[in-house]
């Protein structure tokens, strides 16, 4: 068993989380990176963990920006301004929650909770 963890959009995203179950052997591993590859996808491994890489990463700094807000600390624009030219990043954390879903997003939290 392996997982493959693809982005959205699939079309302009390029990368594939190889996720690593507790029997997956090493072969399976590499057949898999091999087919991200070959679906000109780059591949990185992790075990299977919550969030794999991305969302385990990612998801705290949204919800973080969502405190900062809800506590009145800064604007929503403010944020996203300051992580856009402060950070480097292409869109803020409320553009990027609005991109993947807020449904998503909260899913994602609530699962993690539980």
């Amino acid at each position: 068993v392996v997982g493959l963890h693809f982005f959205n959009p699939v079309q302009l995203m390029n990368l594939c989380e190889v996720v690593q179950a507790e029997d997956t052997s090493a072969d399976t591993m590499e057949t898999a990176a091999d087919f991200a590859n070959k679906v000109k996808r780059h591949p990185v491994q992790c075990k299977d963990t919550p969030g794999f890489i991305v969302n385990r990463l990612l998801v705290p700094y949204i919800s973080q920006a969502l405190t900062m807000y809800d506590r009145g600390e800064a604007s929503t624009q403010d944020i996203d301004a300051a992580m856009m030219r402060g950070a480097g990043h292409p869109m803020g954390p409320f553009h990027l929650a609005d991109y993947i879903g807020l449904d998503t997003i909260h899913s994602i939290i609530s699962g993690w909770k539980d």
